[in-house]
């Protein structure tokens, strides 16, 4: 298959700066340990009610919090990702960081805020038929005007590779993972009825280097000098190309941040909350 006429690019959020959260100690653990979606899954689906499971997210991420405040002293902190969908989760969180210097704001839709604010950015540079997907490590969250989707990720056919588990050495999770995103962005656009796409934002749950070379989370596709472009050239888009902005996930999120009317000041400790916590940090310019 020809290479996509797509041109990718590495995106940087003017005023956002990428934190390394997920390994933060907490209560002598590290975050993604104690606050991350497979043991609260695991739970849901063993009926332990949602707020229940707000609760016992909140220590931690409370915690998680006050130490990174601490470390950045930020005006506000924001929160999405789908683990703050969880019922009771805003109640929880106001009692918990009751005592933090700063507000703490929810995205008014946790789950969809990043890929809508995805659009925005497009339509800002121009774009008339923007399309955004969030690759999450769950699930993808893709946005066109006027739709929204989420797809799970199958963890039979995608099983997790966690830090220092082998990779299999024929590559085939790669190749899985470019087929998930790719059909799942094919499936999307056949299900529209508007303008076909004209440009893309493509986030990714994991660390991004100026080449797009992309570095380790549990898809395993660290080093696949190739993965985006093969995802671009099986995702069936148009075939007349366009720009598409490719950059981390939490960036994502503080995007969505800048564009929250709630979120007053100009410095925003931004925790993205999935399978495991991605956080930024957004510094927005003075009057």
């Amino acid at each position: 298959m020809s290479r996509s006429k797509w041109s990718p690019r590495r995106h940087r959020p003017e005023g956002v700066t990428s934190l390394e959260v997920w390994n933060l100690p907490v209560f002598g653990r590290e975050l993604w340990e104690v606050l991350g979606s497979p043991w609260v899954e695991d739970d849901r689906r063993a009926g332990v009610p949602g707020a229940t499971l707000s609760a016992r997210v909140m220590l931690p991420l409370a915690e998680a919090l006050f130490l990174l405040a601490k470390q950045h002293a930020p005006d506000a902190a924001y929160l999405s990702g789908g683990l703050a969908e969880l019922d009771g989760f805003p109640a929880a969180v106001r009692e918990a960081t009751a005592a933090l210097r700063c507000p703490v704001h929810i995205a008014l839709s946790p789950r969809f805020a990043p890929v809508r604010a995805g659009l925005r950015m497009l339509e800002a540079k121009g774009a008339r038929s923007p399309l955004c997907v969030d690759v999450g490590q769950t699930s993808l969250k893709l946005a066109r005007p006027g739709a929204t989707r989420v797809v799970e990720r199958d963890l039979a056919t995608l099983p997790p590779l966690f830090i220092g588990q082998p990779r299999p050495a024929d590559g085939h999770h790669v190749r899985d993972t470019v087929a998930f995103i790719a059909g799942a962005l094919r499936t999307f656009l056949a299900e529209g009825t508007g303008e076909p796409p004209d440009a893309l934002c493509l986030a990714l749950p994991c660390p991004l280097d100026e080449r797009l070379l992309p570095g380790g989370c549990t898809y395993g596709f660290e080093g696949a000098a190739s993965l985006v472009q093969d995802i671009l050239a099986h995702a069936g888009l148009p075939d007349e190309g366009g720009p598409v902005l490719v950059l981390n996930d939490a960036e994502l999120a503080a995007e969505s941040a800048r564009r929250a009317p709630q979120v007053k000041g100009r410095r925003v400790l931004c925790l993205s909350l999935g399978f495991g916590p991605g956080g930024a940090l957004l510094e927005k310019p003075g009057p």
